[in-house]
């Protein structure tokens, strides 16, 4: 399926150039991955809005919050399960649970 056409009045046919240092390149790339937008249109919007265009959650940092949400889930499960007198073996689940602890903080630290 093509791309729909633009109007003439919403085509970009004007082109701006400006020069960047190596490190003010980097920080708009950086910040436009970040957006998940071209550093281009990062330009574009910071320059038309005055704002800084939203960062979107990488998806490591999404994994990461479904991991520690796991965990937090367990250790409730398995407090309210020891205040219910049901006692788990609390040794396997600290033990487990220490355990993704650890290949979280392998992700966040390469």
């Amino acid at each position: 399926m093509a791309r729909p056409a633009l109007k003439e009045e919403d085509k970009r046919v004007v082109q701006v150039n400006i020069r960047l240092t190596e490190a003010e390149n980097e920080r708009v790339n950086a910040y436009a991955e970040a957006a998940g937008i071209t550093p281009a249109n990062w330009i574009r919007q910071k320059v038309f809005t005055g704002k800084f265009p939203a960062i979107k959650v990488s998806p490591l940092d999404a994994a990461v919050y479904r991991e520690l949400h796991k965990i937090g889930v367990n250790l409730n499960q398995a407090i309210k399960a020891m205040h219910t007198g049901k006692q788990p073996d609390l040794i396997t689940i600290i033990i487990a649970l220490l355990n993704q602890q650890k290949e979280i903080i392998k992700k966040l630290i390469p």
